[in-house]
C-alpha cells in the first residue's frame, strides 16, 4: 500500500476514535460543546474514508473509457473537501453568534478540558504525519486532509483555551468569540485548497518557470528547426505535455525520433518526482497555420 493511502487510513481511524471518545464524554458530562466536537470528528471520519476511496480510484490505470486515467478525482475531492471546510466555518460562525445571542453557558468544564487536551495530542501527531506525507507524495487529497485536521487542531486548541478562561473568569461569551475567530481562519485556509483544486480541474498550464525550461531544452537541439502547439496541463500527480517539433525534411525518421527521445528524457529530468505524459509530433515543416484553419 502506498504512503498516501496509508495516511488516509490512519486519519480515518484517528477521527473515528476521537469521535467515539468525545461522544462518550459528551453524553456522560452533558456538555453540548463536547458533543458538537464529537459530531465534527465524525464528519472528519467520513471525509477521510471518502479520501481513501478517491485515492484508490485515482491510482487505477487508464482504460478504454478513461484514456487519461482517474487522477482528476484527487482534485475533485480536494475541491469538495475545501467547500465542506468553508461550510463548517460558516456553521461555527453561526453557532458562535447564537451562543452570544442566547447567552449560553458551558457545563462541566473539567470533563470538557480533559477530552480537548486528549484530542489536541492526537490531532497534533496526526497533522505532523499528514504534513510529512503530503510533502513526500504531492497528493492534493492528503494536503486537503492535513489542512482539515490543522483546522481541527486550532478549533480544539481555541476551545480548550476558551474553557480555561471561562473556568477562571466565568465569562462564557469567550467560547463564542474564539469560535468566530476559528471560523474565519478555517474558511480562509480552505479557499486556498479550492483555488488549487480548480486550477487542476480547469487544466491550468504548467508553471512559467517549467515552460521556459522546456522551451530552452528544445532550442538547444540545432536539428529542431522550430516548434509549435506546445500545450501543457497538470493533475496532482502528473504533468501532461504535447508539442510539435519541426525538422529539416531530409532528416531521417530514425534521427528525428532519436532527438525527440532525448528531448523527452531531458523534460522528465526537470522534476523527477513527478510523473510525465509527453506526446511529441514530428513535422517536416511548420504546419501550425494549416492546423489552425482545420480547427
Amino acid at each position: 500500500m502506498d504512503l498516501a493511502k496509508q495516511a488516509t487510513i490512519i486519519a480515518t481511524c484517528c477521527a473515528f476514535f476521537l469521535a467515539l471518545v468525545k461522544f462518550v464524554v459528551g453524553i456522560l458530562s452533558g456538555s453540548v460543546a463536547v458533543l458538537s466536537s464529537a459530531i465534527d470528528s465524525m464528519m472528519d471520519f467520513a471525509i477521510s474514508a471518502f479520501n481513501f476511496l478517491a485515492l484508490k480510484k485515482s491510482s487505477q490505470k487508464p482504460n478504454e473509457h478513461y484514456n487519461f486515467g482517474f487522477s482528476k478525482i484527487e482534485a475533485l475531492m480536494g475541491f469538495l473537501e475545501g467547500c465542506f471546510i468553508v461550510a463548517v466555518g460558516i456553521f461555527i460562525f453561526y453557532q458562535s453568534v447564537m451562543k452570544i445571542y442566547h447567552k449560553e453557558v458551558v457545563s462541566d468544564l473539567n470533563s470538557g478540558m480533559a477530552v480537548m487536551i486528549f484530542a489536541l495530542i492526537v490531532t497534533s501527531l496526526l497533522v505532523l504525519y499528514l504534513s510529512f506525507v503530503a510533502k513526500k507524495t504531492k497528493s492534493l487529497i492528503v494536503e486537503s486532509d492535513c489542512l482539515h485536521y490543522k483546522s481541527d487542531f486550532l478549533s480544539n486548541f481555541f476551545t480548550l483555551v476558551a474553557l480555561v478562561l471561562i473556568y477562571f473568569t466565568n465569562l462564557h461569551i469567550i467560547d463564542a468569540i474564539f469560535g468566530i475567530i476559528v471560523s474565519f481562519y478555517t474558511s480562509f485556509s480552505a479557499s486556498k485548497i479550492i483555488k488549487k483544486a480548480l486550477a487542476f480541474l480547469m487544466d491550468e498550464a504548467l508553471d512559467e518557470e517549467i515552460l521556459e525550461k522546456i522551451k530552452l531544452l528544445i532550442d538547444n537541439h540545432k536539428e529542431v528547426v522550430s516548434f509549435h502547439n506546445l500545450k501543457t496541463r497538470k493533475t496532482p500527480s502528473t504533468n501532461y505535455i504535447s508539442v510539435h517539433l519541426v525538422f529539416c525534411p531530409i532528416i531521417s525518421l530514425l534521427n528525428a525520433h532519436k532527438i525527440s527521445d532525448e528531448i523527452e528524457q531531458a523534460i522528465r529530468e526537470i522534476s523527477q518526482e513527478q510523473k510525465w505524459e509527453i506526446h511529441i509530433h514530428l513535422d517536416p515543416y511548420d504546419d501550425q497555420d494549416e492546423e489552425g484553419q482545420r480547427i
